[in-house]
């Protein structure tokens, strides 16, 4: 494909409007295993619990590089479906009831499905967003799977309050049947393969991004603490009787919700190092109000605060990885992302398991809060100005992007 002056990109498409559908139900999924799988395993020690919750992470840490080449080979619709089928397997394997050892390798397949679907998905939108709305957009999208968290939590801790695990598990496979239909009809109106360029052979592509791999460890820092609250919230919660642990879930989403447009907004106007500084430190505060919290309204306040600082750190990441990579290279450079997703819940759940075992869930908290005031940190000393920030993406080679 030509690098000529075209036509200005439209931000709304129907492809964006379907990809919006599709991460919104994806995620309604994955949301609502947040509450089911840690309550589902509650009488188990500990260590289980996080190994479990944590076997998604690491599947996907250790698939993710590797799906991160076959979607920049090509036919990302393939690997888009692919994902989607076996988000639905894995939610069948949890309501067989087989016990924790079976259900972590139905986990394992989740984690690896989970970075099929979303990394192709993303993939896809990232490549046809104009350069100059691409943090307005970005945050747009990923508002979608925020409006997922506004209710789905919540609803799976209905559904088992009223219902079974078996019903909870079904209605989420549902989520994710819904996810299959709306991502097939996103198709793939710009693919890798249709730009005419030689294509690397796998074995001499990049399995992880050097463009994206610094900005991606920055994410990383809000990520590991996210790992840590996914898995112990809802006993943090029993323990200290801060009610129904869904609604953390509620605010966390309504804080996202408001923190998405308006950081993509601010980060293209402003420049992404405004808002990504900002962001961590106001996630470090949420997690310290978390671990001192004695009620619901602080558990709820911690939410906001967390929220906001997440959505903010996210927006404005992934648009400046998108601004720093070639067309040919957006599939590893957004699994070399979304890969601190997996490696935070992996550090979350299975590390600080072992230390919440040895101390207590509201130790683990306050020590996460420490992490994204590394963040800032290393964003200001190693991320931050170079190449210049918010500039319009190179059409380059994928081996000249890395």
């Amino acid at each position: 494909m030509s690098d000529a002056p075209s036509a200005p990109r439209r931000l709304v498409t129907p492809t964006y409007l379907l990809a919006i559908a599709a991460i919104h139900f994806y995620f309604v999924s994955y949301y609502m295993s947040l509450v089911e799988i840690p309550k589902d395993f509650a009488r188990e020690p500990d260590w289980v619990i996080g190994l479990v919750v944590g076997a998604l992470g690491i599947a996907g840490m250790i698939s993710r590089p590797l799906v991160g080449v076959w979607v920049d080979a090509g036919h990302r619709q393939r690997w888009l479906r692919l994902g989607a089928i076996a988000t639905i397997v894995a939610f069948g394997g949890y309501a067989l009831d087989l016990g924790p050892w079976t259900a972590l390798a139905f986990r394992a397949l989740h984690g690896i499905a989970m970075g099929l679907f979303t990394t192709a998905l993303l993939a896809i939108v990232a490549g046809l967003l104009p350069d100059d709305r691409r943090g307005f957009g970005v945050g747009i999208y990923q508002t979608s799977n925020t409006v997922a968290g506004l209710y789905s939590a919540a609803l799976a801790v209905w559904l088992l309050s009223a219902g079974s695990f078996e019903l909870a598990y079904g209605v989420s496979a549902a989520a994710g049947v819904a996810a299959l239909l709306f991502g097939a009809l996103v198709g793939d109106p710009d693919p890798p393969e249709a730009s005419g360029a030689p294509r690397l052979p796998l074995r001499r592509r990049r399995w992880v991004s050097h463009t994206a791999l610094l900005p991606a460890a920055v994410f990383l820092t809000v990520t590991t603490p996210f790992g840590a609250v996914t898995t112990f919230l809802p006993l943090f919660a029993d323990e200290r009787g801060l009610g129904n642990v869904g609604f953390f879930y509620t605010a966390l989403a309504l804080a996202q919700l408001s923190a998405r447009s308006s950081s993509g907004w601010l980060s293209d106007r402003f420049g992404r190092g405004r808002v990504v500084a900002p962001a961590l430190l106001l996630a470090a505060a949420g997690l310290l109000v978390l671990a001192s919290a004695p009620a619901q309204p602080a558990l709820l306040a911690a939410a906001a605060l967390y929220g906001l600082g997440l959505a903010g750190t996210q927006t404005a990441i992934v648009a400046l990885i998108v601004d720093r990579s070639s067309r040919d290279a957006l599939g590893s450079s957004m699994a070399t992302y979304t890969m601190a997703w997996d490696v935070g819940a992996a550090i979350g759940s299975v590390l600080l398991g072992a230390v919440a075992g040895a101390t207590s869930y509201a130790g683990v908290f306050a020590a996460c809060a420490v992490i994204p005031v590394g963040g800032v940190v290393l964003f200001l000393t190693a991320v931050r100005g170079t190449p210049r920030l918010g500039a319009p993406r190179e059409r380059t080679s994928a081996a000249a992007s890395d």
